[in-house]
């Protein structure tokens, strides 16, 4: 083989690894520009995630505080539960007063009435004695 001959295969196999290689350097770019596509969407899909965490953070702080407006009304219906409670006892104390207040009186009532009657017949009959 003549020099010549060897610089054509050469320069042939040059021409044809320079073919090869900028067929993978144009995948390698097409790759490239696909991975940073994908990028561009996680990113905007980051994003989105970001604004909708942002929204239920502010959903929770909302959430919270609606439950803690709960506890402090709940622990005041609770107070008022036990004012209530010891109202009714004091209640029914009083009417236990009442009610022996009013048998005391029905009784006196009773025994004036039967005083009353006795004397009644007492007079008549001192009466028709007379």
């Amino acid at each position: 083989m003549t020099d010549s001959e060897k610089l054509d295969l050469l320069l042939s196999e040059v021409q044809v690894t320079r073919k090869e290689t900028r067929e993978e350097i144009q995948q390698m770019h097409a790759e490239i520009q696909q991975m940073h596509a994908e990028i561009q969407q996680m990113h905007a899909e980051n994003q989105e995630m970001r604004a909708e965490n942002q929204e239920m953070r502010s959903q929770i702080q909302d959430l919270w505080a609606e439950t803690h407006d709960m506890k402090k009304d709940i622990q005041e219906i609770g107070r008022k539960v036990n004012r209530l409670e010891v109202g009714q006892a004091e209640l029914k104390r009083e009417i236990y007063r009442i009610d022996r207040k009013i048998s005391d009186t029905y009784n006196l009532a009773l025994d004036a009435w039967g005083q009353a009657v006795e004397n009644r017949t007492w007079l008549e009959e001192s009466l028709q004695k007379v």
